[in-house]
């Protein structure tokens, strides 16, 4: 999955809206995200709908599927 710092670069999200993004595409659903984010649903829903906006997306599904092709793994330098 993304890491946040990626996530803020691609989509000019905050920390927080990646942090929670990157949760919602590692099959978190909004609630448990919250939860472990230590805020509440409402403020979960709030960010979720700043991130729908700053990435053109309007479901959740369709969020995950964008985070989940933006994830790009980098192949290990050969002298790893």
């Amino acid at each position: 999955m993304p890491s946040p710092t990626i996530l803020t670069r691609l989509f000019d999200l905050s920390p927080a809206e990646a942090r929670l993004a990157a949760a919602l595409a590692s099959g978190d659903s909004l609630g448990v995200a919250a939860t472990n984010a230590n805020i509440t649903y409402r403020t979960a829903s709030t960010y979720l709908g700043r991130i729908f906006d700053k990435t053109g997306t309007h479901h959740q599904a369709q969020l995950v599927a964008l985070l989940k092709g933006a994830y790009v793994p980098v192949a290990p330098s050969k002298g790893e």
